[in-house]
């Protein structure tokens, strides 16, 4: 199953997604902004604090100046 996946999500091995950023609406509704938006990394960019603080600035960013419940619906 989880060869599946990849190879969908990889497209064949030609595209590999190096990040992605998921909110969670129920999260955010029960708990607030804090811990909705999830960060997942490719292995080989996980240790780049960098990439990492550019990412949660650009979460912080969206959290600011967007409706997240819009987003969803």
């Amino acid at each position: 199953m989880k060869n599946k996946t990849t190879k969908k999500l990889t497209n064949g091995h030609k595209e590999v997604p190096l990040f992605y950023v998921t909110f969670d609406l129920n999260k955010y509704l029960e708990t607030g902004e804090k811990g909705s938006c999830n960060i997942r990394l490719h292995p080989s960019v996980k240790e780049d604090e960098t990439i990492v603080e550019i990412l949660k600035d650009l979460i912080e960013h969206i959290r600011k100046n967007y409706d997240m419940e819009s987003l969803v619906k």
